[in-house]
């Protein structure tokens, strides 16, 4: 019976994953649609590719952070779930005021969650984290795939506009809610629940500590680079003389590519808590993927591309990281807050600085060293949050 309750457990922990990425995913692709349609500049679409990030670095930690000190875990999830549906519903349906706020709402859904999903497998499923992220992450990086992939194709067979390949994602957060509602109904407040952010946690300490800022610091530098990529790979294809259809291909390559190298990496080199091995491969991927990149379409682009997939594959190992560098459940939630909050909030300038960059440039090759100057940034990040250690001082009073 416990091993058939672990089992609903994780399927709707994977169903959550499913629902996360597809109203990131699904937007880039559309770029040239969404803006004939609404008027957008390029500007302002680099803008709304980066409300996630923008969510993900303030709105959520917050308000989570007040909610905490009232609310279980589990309910706040399935809080979060229907704010995402309900952002995912509203965003295609008027105008370019109401795709603006709907993205925020399901924004804010999916900051909330990223934060508290990888610590309620930590809570559940103790030592099997090791198996047990990756596998959360290769559903992420699937449903990514999906979202960039079918859109065009949905939206062409549907409504002939970007709105039927946006509105259909709604779908998995509501087969996600109904999944979690069974577990939010039937778990009691859990001690846990109520520790993960609240007056007990010692903040001061947290933003004290070597090892905490090590993890916030990869953070920054993973997201800045998933995120730009995913906002602007596209764009960068149609400039080439690609169709949309086969831009948004390109950027479906790349995150199909993550989903095994999600699990190959970690099971090869990142069992045990010395994470540097996966951390630093991936990171060298990305670097020879930009560099590759800023030299221009040409026949070898795909093995940019593909090499660029390989480097989205960070997300397992660095979920794992946070939850091995906290001491224990109760310093995860803290520690996942600070470093997805500050991480995706130093993210959320990547796609506009590379909008800024290659419209001031004419081109996409300053962009992309740019973005390559980063990841240098990040070997040297992902080295010193792989190491074996925890946080250095205890981050509760």
């Amino acid at each position: 019976m416990k091993w058939v309750t672990e089992r609903r457990h994780l399927i709707a922990l994977l169903l959550i994953a499913a629902a996360l990425r597809p109203s990131v995913t699904s937007i880039p692709p559309q770029v040239d649609s969404i803006r004939q349609s609404l008027g957008l500049s390029l500007t302002s679409f680099g803008f709304l590719t980066s409300i996630p990030v923008i969510c993900f670095g303030i709105a959520a930690p917050i308000g989570i952070s007040l909610y905490f000190r009232r609310r279980s875990t589990d309910t706040i999830i399935g809080a979060l779930l229907i704010a995402l549906i309900l952002g995912t519903l509203l965003r295609p349906l008027l105008g370019s005021t109401v795709l603006f706020a709907g993205t925020f709402l399901a924004s804010v859904a999916v900051a909330g969650l990223n934060i508290l999903v990888p610590v309620v497998f930590k809570r559940d499923f103790g030592p099997q984290i090791t198996r047990l992220l990756p596998l959360y992450t290769v559903v992420l990086a699937t449903f990514a795939t999906l979202g960039a992939f079918l859109s065009i194709p949905i939206s062409n067979y549907t409504t002939k506009d970007w709105r039927g390949g946006t509105i259909v994602w709604a779908l998995w957060p509501i087969l996600a809610f109904l999944g979690w509602l069974p577990i939010m109904m039937k778990q009691k407040r859990l001690n846990v629940s109520a520790q993960l952010v609240t007056s007990k946690t010692n903040w001061k300490s947290l933003f004290r500590d070597r090892v905490s800022w090590h993890v916030t610091g990869l953070m920054m530098v993973q997201s800045t680079l998933f995120y730009s990529t995913v906002a602007w790979l596209p764009k960068t294809f149609i400039d080439w003389g690609f169709s949309a259809t086969s831009a948004g291909a390109m950027l479906a390559l790349a995150t199909a590519v993550s989903i095994p190298f999600s699990l190959l990496v970690p099971f090869i080199f990142g069992q045990g808590i010395d994470q540097r091995k996966p951390m630093m491969l991936v990171t060298t991927a990305s670097l020879i993927g930009l560099l590759g990149m800023a030299f221009g379409h040409s026949a070898a682009t795909w093995v940019w591309v593909f090499m660029l997939g390989i480097g989205q594959s960070s997300l397992p190992t660095l979920l794992i990281i946070i939850v091995l560098r906290a001491r224990s459940v109760e310093e995860a939630g803290p520690l996942s807050a600070m470093a997805q909050g500050l991480g995706y909030l130093v993210a959320s300038l990547g796609p506009i600085i590379v909008g800024v960059i290659s419209r001031s440039a004419g081109g996409w090759k300053a962009a992309y060293l740019y973005l390559a100057l980063v990841c240098i940034v990040g070997l040297r990040m992902g080295y010193l949050a792989g190491k074996p250690r925890a946080t250095e001082t205890s981050l509760q009073k």
